[in-house]
């Protein structure tokens, strides 16, 4: 992903790639650190706090965020499968009013780096950061030794304030996977705050997509304005009941579908 311009008439938002393609005439900012997978309500209840914050400073908003998930490279293993797309990710990060996206790379490098580093090169150098704002269980730096207090420690001497934001109970990432796997892409849509959208390829009717689908079943689904029905099968390939040409998608997950009518054989019909 290469840099984009600033958010103007068109919509766009601002997108740099690393910290190398922040411009050397950027301002100070208020900065959301974190990783953001899902943007869920508390997600957006964490922007929200940073919107308003860079608003009241006449500051723009930076969301500062990691690609690949930091748990694919470091830390214990668990379940990290995308629930949006990067690019979705920078589009919800604008629909909550996010001035800039700053995509950190995560590598074996970044992980080792030591948190108060990683306060002085990305959100002091490279950001200017007046505030940070963070979950209040948010952890960086090498074996996640960083977290707000050491935040809150640094900021005086680098002047940044530190904001940690209590998340929403029950609102994760982890949860929405969760509810995902069971099928029940209506209760993950109460914790994202919208329906679970994911966007893919459709040959055939066939459809493949590198983020997450619910689990094997049958779907209400949104495809191109038309509701229809999503068949996911067990191999994480869905197959969709209309008729699209060979093309980059959206499919939208609104809900399980009934099973499909049993029509009788004729014998059955006048037993």
């Amino acid at each position: 992903m290469t840099a984009s311009t600033l958010r103007d008439d068109t919509g766009t938002v601002t997108c740099w790639r690393g910290t190398g393609q922040i411009p050397w005439q950027w301002g100070r900012s208020v900065v959301a650190l974190g990783v953001f997978d899902g943007v869920h309500r508390g997600h957006a209840r964490l922007l929200a706090h940073t919107v308003e914050t860079g608003r009241r400073r006449r500051r723009p908003v930076v969301l500062a965020t990691f690609d690949p998930h930091p748990a694919t490279v470091a830390g214990p293993r668990r379940d990290t499968t995308p629930l949006t797309g990067l690019a979705r990710r920078v589009a919800l990060a604008h629909d909550h009013g996010v001035d800039a996206v700053l995509v950190l790379p995560f590598c074996d490098t970044m992980a080792r780096t030591p948190g108060v580093d990683f306060v002085r090169e990305v959100l002091v150098r490279a950001l200017r950061a007046t505030d940070v704002v963070v979950g209040a269980n948010f952890r960086f730096g090498h074996r996640g030794a960083g977290d707000v207090r050491l935040l809150r420690r640094l900021g005086p001497r680098h002047d940044f304030a530190v904001h940690g934001i209590d998340l929403l109970p029950g609102c994760s990432s982890t949860r929405v996977r969760e509810l995902l796997r069971a099928g029940d892409p209506a209760a993950a849509a109460e914790v994202l705050g919208r329906p679970h959208r994911v966007v893919g390829r459709s040959v055939g009717g066939l459809f493949r997509t590198d983020t997450m689908l619910p689990g094997p079943g049958r779907y209400r689904v949104l495809v191109r304005g038309r509701e229809t029905v999503g068949e996911v099968r067990p191999d994480g390939t869905a197959f969709l009941h209309a008729p699209l040409p060979a093309a980059e998608i959206e499919v939208t997950f609104l809900d399980r579908a009934a099973p499909p009518t049993r029509v009788p054989r004729p014998t059955e019909a006048t037993s």
